[in-house]
Order: structure tokens, then C-alpha cells, then sequence
């Protein structure tokens, strides 16, 4: 994690060192998101620093890296929106680690982050072809029509069991 800023970056050197130039300084809301419900699931302990660091990233990750109700692609190192577009699975990473917060914590404030997640993940799956998803969503509100990663469909089962389950420990 950035001493500066807490995030995680995405790119390294073999010294652990970030790359030099912007594929050192790229930051993806989606992983903030993503390792902080991995975090969370290895370690459940709340007085843990597995536990502080995922909060953090779940905070950060919300802070800088969600307009308009989605999380977008990209930040640069100084935390500013470097790819304003959202792809479908930041969402659902946004969904899980917001939807096993509020089962841990019962706080109400990641309650409401794991429903506004939620209902931005819905709309990816409105299409006119029911089974079939978005994958982009421009910064200005269009969906982008292009084939969508048959990936996607591991993302999009994992986050909706994760928000199942944390409802079901509700």
C-alpha cells in the first residue's frame, strides 16, 4: 500500500517499486475493492491490520474512485480520476466488499454503499437480451455496445451470492 495514500497500485518493478511514468502510478478502484474483501475474508478480526487496511481501501476506494454511483476504471497516483469510464466488474468487487462490511460491522452507512453497489450492478444487466450484460458504461451515462467478457459472469454470481449471504447474516 502507497505510505502517501494507502492505495494499492498496479504496477511494480522486481524491487517492489512502482513502474516509472503512468503504469506506475495507475490505481484500480476495483482492486482497492477487491483486496480489501480478500483481506476481509482472511481475516475477519477487527483489531486486526488486515482489517484496518481493508476498511481503508474500501474507504479510498469509495472516496476517490466512485462518481455517480459507479466505481470508475482508473486513478492516478494523486488519487484523480485518470479513466472516468466504469466497467462491469469494479461493481461487483464494490458490491462484495461492501456487502461482507456491512454483514460484519451492522453498520447502516455500508448497508446503503452495498445497495447503491447493487442497484449500479442492475443496470449493467438491463439489456434488451435477458442473461446478457454491459460491460462499459461511459462517464456521461451510455452503455458502450460491444461484446461483453464471458468473465464477467464469475464476478457477477460471486457478488450477488456475497450481498446473498451478507443479507442472510442481516
Amino acid at each position: 500500500m502507497d505510505p502517501a495514500t494507502g492505495a494499492l497500485r498496479e504496477s511494480f518493478d522486481e524491487a517492489w517499486k512502482p513502474l516509472p511514468g503512468l503504469g506506475g502510478a495507475r490505481i484500480e478502484p476495483g482492486h482497492q475493492f477487491e483486496w480489501a474483501w480478500l483481506l476481509m475474508r482472511w481475516c475477519p478480526d477487527k483489531d486486526s491490520s488486515a482489517w484496518r487496511a481493508a476498511r481503508a481501501l474500501i474507504e479510498l476506494g469509495e472516496q476517490h474512485g466512485v462518481r455517480q454511483g459507479f466505481a470508475v476504471d482508473a486513478l492516478l497516483d494523486d488519487l484523480s480520476v485518470q479513466e472516468p469510464d466504469s466497467r462491469l466488474w469494479p461493481q461487483t468487487e464494490r458490491l462484495k466488499a461492501a456487502a461482507l462490511l456491512a454483514a460484519i460491522t451492522r453498520e447502516p452507512r455500508y448497508w446503503s454503499m452495498a445497495a447503491q453497489a447493487a442497484q449500479g450492478l442492475r443496470r449493467y444487466l438491463g439489456t434488451e437480451v435477458p442473461g446478457l450484460w454491459y460491460d462499459r458504461l461511459t462517464s456521461d451515462g451510455q452503455f458502450v455496445q460491444q461484446s461483453a467478457p464471458a468473465s464477467s459472469f464469475y464476478h457477477i454470481v460471486c457478488s450477488i451470492g456475497e450481498f446473498g449471504a451478507a443479507l442472510e447474516r442481516a
